[in-house]
């Protein structure tokens, strides 16, 4: 069992919130594109539409980067591309679920 403040009960919060960030604007960005009916007209709303999900997940990237910021870390590239891979994974999940049926099967 984890003692509480314990490092590995640190390291463990740290990147879970920090991959929790980043799955969590994979989630939004399907929502605004999903749902654009609800983003306001005009070009406020073109705007959101079409870079609102791509600024939502590099801010959850460069929050994530600094979340885990630390002596005992790896490097920013190597977090970057962590983050960049978890955001990867979420897309490809909420595209599998949402498309699954229209598919059949068929992923090539």
């Amino acid at each position: 069992m984890l003692e509480r403040g314990s490092p590995a009960a640190v390291l463990i919060g740290r990147w879970g919130m920090a991959l929790s960030l980043v799955i969590g604007a994979v989630l939004i960005g399907r929502l605004i594109r999903n749902f654009p009916y609800l983003l306001p007209n005009r070009l406020p709303g073109l705007i959101l539409y079409e870079l609102g999900p791509a600024l939502a997940l590099a801010l959850a990237i460069g929050a994530a980067i600094i979340i885990t910021e630390g002596r005992s870390r790896p490097g920013i590239p190597a977090r970057l591309a962590l983050f960049a891979l978890a955001a990867l994974i979420a897309g490809i999940v909420a595209l599998a679920i949402e498309y699954g049926t229209v598919l059949q099967g068929r992923w090539l």
